[in-house]
């Protein structure tokens, strides 16, 4: 396809949820090919562009002064054409709900990591949220992660951000990319740690208590022995706790966590969070589940040769996941109309399996997508 062509995708494909437009928008950005989206999270309760995206799609078209159509909340079409390359600065954007500004961080992050300079960010919206990364998934769990693919990321939090108030704010240091060796996570190892990390924001410290005592007797049954952190953070316009249970194994790390919600005891919070780590110690991925999703787009950078690699070095990143999510292969599916790279996903739906993302042609076994 020319290159001037927009890529034309289909925004109930799949998962079908708002992932979609944000790896597109993400890949415009790097890549300079413009595309068009329909039906947009057209079988969700509330369809269309909600002002999470709407503000993702915004922020994205700033930063490469982008040609944008059809960026109104409701909307089932948006046309988004790139008219520059991704430029470094000092970027600030405020989603104006409790709209996850993790999932708009991981939107824009990546044409910023890749624009030739440092960039500061400053987001504003919701930091901690159910079917969300947290913020604190996202500087404990995520972050290290992706630094291992080349994309440091320094993050702080001004202010929490619960639903449905919203109110937080994070900033973010986004460094230039740079080459790494390939990253081959199949094999997670011992378990070497668990930390429970209990944080409450305009509530009384005694849940972060409740929330902390809960989440290591559940962990000492089921035989792991944890420490805990409790942890007050800012919070302006919103209250909620956040549980995030951080296992540390010889080779990776894993998250698994839960946030308040007004039907939830902090108990109930907990258990949510323990429960998690549980599935996951059952199985032997070295990945877990959500993050398994968000490894793809960054190791699909490296292996199309937008992040180069160092002389000599096939950047092939493999690893085994949890489960394999709806939302991964749909995932999968969209960066590869953008990037010519091969994504090799081994595995049934909902099972453990393994990734591979690599160059064209590169040496070793590819398995097609949902075998």
């Amino acid at each position: 396809m020319p290159a001037d062509l927009p890529i034309v995708l289909d925004g109930s494909a799949g998962e079908g949820g708002g992932q979609i437009l944000r790896t597109a928008l993400a890949l415009s950005a790097v890549t300079g090919r413009p595309f068009t989206i329909e039906r947009i999270r057209e079988n969700r309760l509330k369809p269309g562009l909600r002002p999470q995206h709407r503000e993702a799609a915004r922020a994205t078209a700033r930063i490469v002064e982008a040609e944008l159509a059809g960026d109104e909340v409701g909307s089932s079409a948006l046309e988004f054409r790139p008219r520059h390359a991704p430029r470094a600065g000092d970027w600030a954007f405020d989603i104006g709900t409790a709209g996850s500004t993790p999932l708009l961080f991981q939107t824009v992050c990546w044409p910023l990591a890749l624009a030739g300079a440092p960039s500061t960010l400053t987001l504003r919206g919701g930091t901690h949220q159910d079917h969300a990364p947290t913020f604190h998934y996202l500087a404990l769990v995520w972050a290290p992660a992706v630094a291992r693919l080349g994309f440091r990321f320094g993050l702080e939090l001004q202010a929490a951000g619960f639903y449905p108030e919203g109110g937080g704010e994070m900033t973010a240091r986004i460094e230039p990319a740079h080459p790494m060796p390939p990253l081959d996570l199949r094999h997670r190892g011992t378990l070497q740690d668990v930390e429970v990390v209990s944080m409450v924001g305009g509530l009384g410290f005694e849940v972060a208590e409740r929330q902390a005592a809960r989440a290591l007797r559940g962990l000492r049954d089921a035989g792991i022995s944890a420490e805990a952190e409790r942890v007050p953070v800012p919070s302006r316009a919103s209250r909620g706790g956040h549980v995030l249970l951080v296992s540390t194994f010889e080779r990776t790390r894993a998250g698994h966590g839960a946030v308040s919600a007004r039907e939830r005891t902090p108990e109930e919070v907990a258990d949510l969070a323990v429960g998690g780590l549980r599935d996951h110690l059952r199985g032997g991925a070295a990945v877990d589940l959500h993050l398994g999703d968000q490894l793809l787009l960054p190791a699909a950078l490296a292996a199309a040769g937008i992040l180069p690699a160092a002389p000599g070095v096939v950047p092939v990143t493999r690893y085994s996941v949890a489960a394999i999510t709806r939302h991964l292969t749909t995932n999968a599916e969209v960066i590869r109309r953008f990037l010519d790279v091969e994504i090799a996903v081994d595995g049934r739906e909902d099972q453990e399996g393994e990734v591979r993302v690599q160059p064209p042609g590169a040496r070793g076994e590819v398995v097609p997508i949902g075998r």
